[in-house]
């Protein structure tokens, strides 16, 4: 009999189960880890060698992700019809996953940091037994329908969860950076996501000035992106998804969106230029003195670059004393998806 149930639908989630795995596994708990194949998702948990059963697959168009999410509820209704109804769901706010537990009543421990997702948090907070958030955004949250004393707060960010913990196998694209006098490391929006608007940068034409300060390592979340690169000079795409977290040691400047990889590289210290999102949590990252900056024009962004890669040593910072403050999301996770555990048994 399954336990709990883990979701992955985006290379963050399949981080977080990383983390979230051994705690409870030490706790005698039967897991199951399921995964929609979409942006890097499933490679992700290979990567980690994380066994994961395939469920769904990643919807483009609007209706596409419409009849994509309905197939995917008919998938874990037949998976469990197979194996059991598992006692608790942890997930980063699938549609579809917290549908059909709700629909079975299972119980949902539900993570989440990105409240500009609003179509999904519409649809899911009111449906879910406990949220865990980040502290930058309050109780928030509540105007999508869930109740403020369900709402779980911690004083720090996700990508502590992963960063804590180490990981031994070597990248192999590493071998590719040695030697580069300096290395940029880009990574574009998720342009095919439900939220996706108001981009003010030419991501393409921002990529190739950038190629001309220093070598690029363009991270793609699709493979289209691949076609819009080839003919740029000093451009690397590694042909596998990397973990980023493993190649930002060998890298001077972080330019992306501001989301998962923009923070993970502030954590670590790395000087890091976010051009789409300044959220609540990159707010929080800068007043707690992490190496991040907000530059939504081409301009600007070129000008810092050019500033940072001639020393960029001057631009790191030693982060490892703000980061023994910060909280990680993981004891409070584990803490919810007990106490349904022990619910579910009464």
């Amino acid at each position: 009999m399954v336990d709990v149930w883990l979701d992955a639908v985006t290379p963050k989630d399949s981080l977080l189960i990383y983390a979230l795995l051994p705690v409870l596994k030490e706790g005698g708990y039967e897991v199951i880890v399921t995964a929609k194949r979409q942006t890097q998702t499933t490679e992700v948990l290979e990567l980690l060698g994380i066994p994961y059963v395939c469920v769904g697959r990643y919807g483009e168009t609007l209706r596409d992700k419409l009849v994509e999410e309905q197939r995917r509820t008919l998938e874990f209704v037949e998976l469990f019809d197979r194996i059991g109804l598992p006692k608790v769901l942890w997930t980063h706010g699938d549609v579809s996953a917290i549908r059909t537990a709700f629909g079975l009543q299972i119980p949902i421990v539900y993570s989440n940091d990105t409240p500009h997702a609003i179509h999904v948090a519409k649809l899911v907070c009111p449906l879910v037994d406990w949220l865990i958030a980040p502290v930058c955004f309050g109780k928030s949250w509540s105007r999508f329908g869930i109740s403020k004393s369900r709402i779980v707060l911690y004083d720090g960010v996700e990508e502590i969860a992963w960063l804590n913990k180490p990981f031994e196998k070597k990248s192999e694209f590493i071998e590719e950076l040695r030697g580069k006098k300096h290395v940029i490391l880009f990574r574009n929006v998720e342009y095919k996501a439900s939220y996706y608007k108001d981009v003010k940068v030419d991501v393409w034409r921002l990529v190739e000035e950038l190629s001309k300060l220093a070598t690029v390592v363009y991270l793609p979340r699709y493979e289209e992106e691949r076609a819009e690169l080839k003919d740029l000079k000093d451009v690397l795409v590694p042909t596998k998804p990397v973990l980023t977290f493993q190649i930002l040691p060998y890298v001077d400047l972080v330019v992306g969106s501001g989301g998962t990889m923009c923070r993970e590289a502030a954590l670590m210290g790395i000087p890091t230029i976010a051009f789409h999102f300044w959220d609540a949590v990159a707010k929080y990252l800068k007043r707690k003195k992490f190496p991040i900056h907000y530059k939504p024009g081409m301009d600007k962004i070129l000008m810092l670059a050019q500033d940072i890669l001639k020393d960029p040593q001057k631009y790191r910072v030693n982060t490892k004393p703000l980061l023994e403050i910060l909280e990680s999301p993981i004891p409070l996770t584990v803490e919810r998806i007990k106490e349904a555990l022990i619910e579910n048994k009464k």
